[in-house]
């Protein structure tokens, strides 16, 4: 009688299947409005954002940058549509790291101007 390895079944059956390729949907910000605690400016092109997803996880004080809109999408805080190119602020690369939510963007339009220095913060509804 001639016995299968089980752990060889599972490992020619997962290389089977087919590969799950995710598809980016760029009307689906991963900050939203429901999830953003708090917006506070940490200079005059950067704000911190305190941001909580139940899958993602808890951002407290992420980094986002000003720039402008690499391609069309939706504004994190609003919902309000974003084009390429307008002014918008998005989570900052560190350290050759995409954060998760790096494709997020908030229009600049829609945050009152803070002085930069630390002292201003929005305290968000959701």
């Amino acid at each position: 009688m001639s016995r299968v390895d089980p752990w060889s079944q599972i490992v020619t059956g997962l290389h089977d299947r087919p590969r799950f390729v995710p598809q980016w949907d760029p009307t689906a910000a991963m900050a939203n409005a429901s999830s953003i605690r708090r917006i506070e400016w940490q200079t005059s092109c950067t704000i911190l954002v305190s941001w909580s997803d139940s899958t993602l996880g808890r951002f407290e004080d992420q980094t986002w940058r000003a720039g402008f809109a690499r391609t069309s999408g939706v504004c994190g805080l609003t919902g309000v549509p974003v084009r390429r190119g307008d002014p918008v602020f998005r989570p900052l690369q560190k350290g050759g790291v995409m954060p998760r939510n790096a494709l997020d963007m908030i229009l600049a339009r829609t945050l009152p101007h803070g002085s930069g220095d630390g002292n201003q913060s929005i305290e968000t509804w959701g």
